[in-house]
């Protein structure tokens, strides 16, 4: 490291257009980044409607279990893969 080292500071005023390049810099990086913005809001939404209208007409999810109605009784028939038979032993 340099142990003389030196800082200087901009004592004159800033240039006349100085400031209206800021703001026009300003206002066309927020206008660029708005409309990038429009354009991913615009396919998130297309997309979540697809995926909303997709889901209607298929299901996604397994029917596991069947119900039968039968003289004001129900029963619900299970696959063979979604239980699981225990035997007890003899005490």
């Amino acid at each position: 490291m340099d142990p003389n080292r030196k800082v200087f500071f901009y004592q004159g005023k800033p240039p006349a257009y100085l400031l209206p390049l800021l703001i026009v810099l300003g206002v066309l990086v927020f206008t660029v980044l708005a409309v990038f913005g429009l354009f991913v809001g615009i396919a998130i939404g297309a997309l979540v409607i697809v995926l909303g209208i997709a889901r209607l007409f298929s299901s996604f999810k397994k029917k596991k279990h069947r119900t039968i109605n039968e003289n004001g009784r129900t029963t619900i028939i299970l696959d063979e893969e979604d239980f699981e038979v225990i035997e007890k032993g003899k005490k």
